[in-house]
């Protein structure tokens, strides 16, 4: 009771500083928490502002057509304001695909069905970890600063508090997640080690190209190589533990500390009571004041005395004993407190780089065909509300300027209208892309042919004289012993030599195109054409390697 007394007390003599406090905490909060609606929010009213929003002063500015080729002429005002909504547009601008390879995502870095810390949680970690403080700040203000009076100590208490609520709280979930992250790479590496002694394991190399949008990047790699490829790690892939060396150091030290800074206060009043007490004086006129002819003897006074002191000794021993167990059992809560905030990081912190964000997406929707219905109302919503900003920007433009009798203009500039157009630019990039890195790929795989043809021009004109020192040498001994010369007889033995070589050009190619499983028949085909090989045999080749890859997946 007398804590809560004490908090109370405090929140009165200091409400005009604790409530806006407390207030503007809630605001920060709320604001980081839904961080994406308040900044929408500004958005609109920022647009929409008389005199100084961007639609009022945009309106008065000169106005400058942009027009693509082939496209609709645009005053630059209009395509500013549009692109203002594009953004969040984007955002929202997600399907049932998006569903998948989020969850695909999450699947493979072994997070599937994890949520991100709430509101709830982080308010309720908080206000333990202050709580908790407060009480050991209570002991810690007195020495703080000298000749205080309660009510500073108090406020000084509940400053202190929140110091150390702002250093423990990020401190404990930071080790949370990264003694989750430390799991993720464990496992990795045992997965790893059973590959190795299976002689089918790869390096542990990330693939920088592997992120949301390119999650299917590695669907036929290794599981080790999923969680690799997602998850942050040092050069030797192994756990790291200085977040929570950092963390358990700052947790002992309080709870330790502050342990002994109130036993030596219990100590110090202990000794302070018993050198006040009349036992301490050393004298026994302190105890019997006048003479009187009941006064016992010396003997017996001094035995009294003597028993007294004792009992006296012994009740604030076992006093000072019940402080410190009590202080005792005040820091291990406090430690039961930081265990609590580090079990939360653990079981709700993310170790995968886009983790966070695949999980806040899809998080709260039991089906792709779910979360492609919300994203849809949500483009819908910033549609209209664009599409309401636009016009209103068009009227007052043609109010200003009286364009109503002027030239064509083209179709009816819209919002719906610049996104196709957006939509139409990203689709020619992405083509453009694909089509630059599949010419980098053929490129890189003619001269690796070509490398493998002179390879080959090489080993058969060593075959060849090989072939030739071979005859001669057995033809030397005939030509010695008999008289009669003729034309060597395995003079056709280069061309039968050099009978096969398209044969074994064309395997030397199609070994060096390497993994063909990657590609479709298709693919295979155009391969074969641009090269000059048999698709047939490249199709051969693809459906051995592929049930070497299924023998293997299946020995494993």
């Amino acid at each position: 009771m007398e804590l809560f007394e004490t908090l109370t007390t405090a929140l009165a003599a200091y409400r005009y500083a604790i409530w806006p406090l407390i207030s503007l905490l809630v605001l920060v909060v709320v604001i980081i928490r839904w961080w994406d609606e308040v900044k929408y929010f500004f958005l609109n009213l920022g647009v929409s502002f008389p005199v100084v929003g961007f639609i009022a002063k945009a309106s008065k500015r000169d106005l400058m057509q942009d027009r693509e080729e082939g496209g609709t002429a645009w005053y630059k005002a209009e395509r500013e304001l549009c692109a203002k909504y594009h953004r969040y547009y984007e955002r929202v601008n997600k399907d049932a695909t998006f569903y998948d390879k989020c969850a695909n995502y999450l699947n493979k870095v072994e997070e599937r069905g994890r949520k991100p810390t709430g509101l709830p949680l982080w308010i309720g970690s908080i206000f333990l970890v202050i709580l908790e403080a407060f009480i050991f700040a209570l002991v810690l203000a007195p020495f703080i600063a000298n000749n205080i009076s309660a009510n500073q100590a108090e406020f000084s208490a509940i400053v202190i508090s929140l110091l150390i609520g702002t250093i423990l709280v990020p401190a404990t979930h930071l080790m949370g997640a990264e003694i989750h992250r430390n799991g993720l790479i464990r496992k990795a590496r045992e997965w790893h080690r059973q590959a190795r002694r299976n002689n089918n394991a790869k390096d542990l190399q990330a693939d920088a190209n592997v992120d949301l949008d390119r999650t299917g990047l590695d669907d036929k790699e290794p599981k080790y190589l999923h969680i690799i490829n997602r998850v942050k790690h040092n050069a030797t892939v192994s756990p790291t533990w200085w977040t929570t060396i950092i963390a358990t150091a700052l947790i002992l030290t309080l709870a330790i500390g502050a342990y002994f800074i109130r036993a030596s206060t219990i100590n110090e009043l202990e000794t302070q009571q018993v050198n006040g007490s009349p036992y301490a004086s050393g004298s026994s006129s302190a105890l019997i004041p006048d003479a009187s002819p009941f006064q016992l003897p010396s003997e017996a006074t001094a035995d009294g005395q003597a028993a007294d002191q004792r009992a006296a000794s012994e009740v604030a021993g076992d006093r000072i004993f019940a402080y410190k167990l009590t202080f005792f059992i005040l820091s291990v809560i406090f430690i039961g407190v930081q265990i609590i905030g580090i079990l939360i990081g653990v079981f709700r912190s993310f170790a995968g780089t886009q983790s966070r964000e695949a999980a806040g997406y899809i998080s709260g929707f039991s089906s792709a065909s779910e979360f492609a219905a919300y994203q849809q109302s949500q483009r819908d919503r910033v549609a209209r509300d664009a599409e309401a900003k636009l016009s209103s920007l068009q009227e007052r433009i043609e109010h200003r300027h009286s364009l109503g009798g002027s030239a064509d203009r083209g179709l009816r500039r819209s919002f719906a209208l610049y996104a196709n157009e957006k939509e139409r630019q990203n689709s020619e990039s992405q083509r453009q892309k694909k089509a630059h890195q599949a010419a980098s790929e053929l490129e890189a795989m003619r001269e690796a042919l070509d490398t493998a043809k002179q390879k080959q021009a090489l080993q058969r004109e060593l075959a060849a004289l090989n072939n030739v020192a071979a005859v001669a040498e057995t033809s030397a001994p005939e030509r010695s012993s008999s008289a009669t010369v003729e034309a060597p007889a395995p003079a056709p033995a280069p061309a039968s030599v050099s009978a096969p070589a398209p044969a074994l050009e064309q395997n030397a190619l199609i070994a060096n195109l390497g993994d063909l499983t990657v590609y479709s028949p298709e693919e295979l085909t155009a391969i074969g054409e641009e090269l000059g090989v048999d698709s047939a045999a490249l199709l051969s080749k693809q459906k051995v390697q592929m049930a070497i890859k299924r023998a293997k997946k299946e020995g494993a």
